[in-house]
């Protein structure tokens, strides 16, 4: 079972970080306690509720999902009975993508995962008035992408919205994510903690646009100054590509289009060249027009 470190930041706000250096935020409510984010699985949620366990907190829980990416929703499955809380496009997403990402990342699980969708959904903002806790939604790191505000004590959660040293981009609406962060900079929030990043500080949301700027207007990055990242930027650039194709063959397939057969053709596909990439979704276009010509 993982390790788990506190980081208190506010008589009722902590972040509780795995030894993977993902965190998740918890907020003790007046009636509720939230949790944001359920990391890889049931046996991580355990140690959570151990860490709960110390302390006085109300019994009931919501749990939010700040996207629907595999590193935050895994142990959704260990609160099937409780109040899960997402966007609405999170839970649109976790049920089309959910059987992919256990698939392609299941040596990352911790516990037995069961795809376990939000079962409360919003679609701009949803607050707990008695608690003082408002979701906010925020799309850019992906279209699902929300943020959590605790607005007694100024924290905000902004799950995977800003990282350090560059985000990961898995939605094609870079200017939609640009709006989010330039909201993030004037954001009344005196702490922010990212998933990945811990607290972070406004000059990394300024990187963030500006790295996203570059990826938008198709400048030159040197990705080896990155750091353990260095392989993020070749990512986010084949990302894109894949996004921009997935279009196309949604277009063609229409009710056919099956996203975890899509997204299987190319395994490792952050691993090849732009240009490759590029050609090898062009000649399964043209292999897909061809079937449909001919039926």
């Amino acid at each position: 079972m993982s390790d788990i470190s506190c980081t208190i930041l506010s008589p009722r706000t902590r972040i509780l970080t795995f030894d993977d250096n993902i965190s998740v935020l918890l907020i003790i409510g007046s009636r509720f306690t939230f949790l944001c984010d359920t990391h890889l699985g049931p046996e991580s949620m355990k140690k959570v509720l151990n860490e709960l366990g110390t302390i006085s907190h109300p019994e009931q829980m919501v749990i939010f999902n700040s996207h629907s990416d595999w590193d935050h929703v895994w142990g959704n499955c260990e609160f099937s009975h409780n109040l899960i809380i997402g966007h609405s496009t999170c839970r649109d997403r976790l049920k089309e993508r959910g059987e992919y990402d256990l698939i392609s990342h299941s040596s990352m699980t911790r516990g037995i995962v069961t795809i376990t969708l939000p079962n409360m959904t919003f679609d701009s903002r949803l607050t707990f008035e008695e608690d003082d806790v408002e979701f906010i939604y925020a799309p850019g790191h992906t279209i699902d992408s929300s943020l959590c505000f605790d607005r007694k004590d100024s924290i905000l959660y902004v799950g995977d919205l800003v990282e350090d040293p560059i985000p990961y981009l898995d939605y094609e609406r870079t200017d939609l994510y640009l709006n989010t962060l330039e909201m993030l900079l004037t954001f009344p929030a005196d702490i922010m903690v990212s998933a990945h990043s811990g607290i972070i500080v406004r000059d990394l949301i300024r990187a963030n646009i500006a790295y996203i700027q570059a990826v938008q207007e198709g400048k030159s990055i040197d990705n080896s100054r990155f750091g353990a990242y260095n392989n993020v930027h070749q990512l986010n650039l084949n990302t894109r590509i894949m996004f921009r194709y997935e279009k196309e063959v949604r277009d063609i397939l229409k009710e056919k289009f099956d996203f975890l057969s899509f997204w299987s053709l190319f395994p490792n596909f952050e691993k090849k060249s732009s240009d490759e990439l590029e050609i090898n979704l062009k000649q399964y276009l043209m292999e897909i027009e061809n079937v449909r010509h001919h039926q």
